[in-house]
């Protein structure tokens, strides 16, 4: 998706998960690796990254700089930090996510006017919010690119192929996000009203790493998986184990809610 649907998209998740609606901005995060372009759609969409990079999103978002929209003096301090730094991983970090501040915020705004929703621009330092938006990242791409989130412990790719394979594809890559088109599916997803449950926040974490998992092609090894699930949720502080019926249930419903919208407007060319 690109960057305001994950914003939209994330706030409505958050929503669910009784998470402040505030941390959407990190939905965005993985965008970063636009630069350099060897890393597009590699770095930033590694789950064995994330946690590095959203230690230093929830340290710049709730930076003084950031809550007066200064982003001349944020992009001073930074390069002040980065000057300290010698870890290649914390220099990217810091340098791309301020880089991108200002564009971000701006995804928000907008996302807050689509949504009707003030609290989306109050930019959240809510750490289990901030996960539970970042992982959303990975999860929605896979509607529209193949991700290779399980790196470097398998380069498998996860998409919804069957998707891409039912209808016109080349279409819906040229005319998918043109004005018109992804803000009617933005208002059409948004507005549905699959969004009204309650979801457990770690639980959901987890059911989207599985569901990112379970549409890669070929299959990636479930212990693969299941090593992900554990580190990124260790790294958030949840040690419990975590039961994920009703989020892998609401997932599923979400994607043919997602596919059908898509299928619609983009139906497969008859031979």
């Amino acid at each position: 998706m690109d960057w305001g649907t994950h914003i939209v998209l994330a706030a409505k998740l958050l929503g669910c998960c009784g998470l402040d609606k505030g941390a959407a901005i990190y939905s965005d995060l993985p965008a970063i690796d636009i630069k350099p372009a060897h890393y597009h759609r590699v770095y930033a969409h590694i789950l064995e990254n994330l946690p590095s990079l959203l230690d230093v999103a929830l340290e710049i978002f709730g930076s003084d700089e950031v809550a007066h929209r200064d982003f001349g003096s944020l992009t001073k301090r930074v390069k002040t930090k980065v000057g300290t730094l010698r870890d290649a991983r914390s220099i990217y970090a810091y340098t791309r996510i301020a880089e991108e501040t200002e564009t971000f915020i701006g995804e928000v705004n907008e996302g807050k006017e689509l949504l009707d929703d003030e609290s989306i621009a109050r930019i959240s330092r809510d750490k289990m919010s901030a996960g539970v938006s970042l992982i959303s990242h990975l999860y929605f791409d896979t509607f529209n690119n193949p991700v290779q989130a399980f790196l470097p412990y398998s380069s498998r790719t996860s998409a919804q192929w069957d998707l891409w394979d039912n209808i016109d594809y080349m279409r819906f890559r040229s005319e998918f996000y043109s004005e018109s088109s992804i803000t009617a599916f933005r208002r059409e997803i948004t507005q549905n009203g699959i969004w009204d449950v309650k979801l457990s926040p770690p639980a959901i974490i987890k059911a989207m790493i599985i569901s990112i998992g379970e549409v890669s092609d070929p299959a990636i090894k479930y212990d693969i998986i299941d090593s992900a699930v554990r580190k990124f949720l260790r790294y958030m502080d949840v040690s419990k184990y975590q039961r994920v019926d009703s989020e892998i249930g609401f997932l599923c419903l979400l994607e043919d809610e997602i596919i059908r919208a898509i299928k619609t407007r983009f139906p497969k060319k008859t031979r």
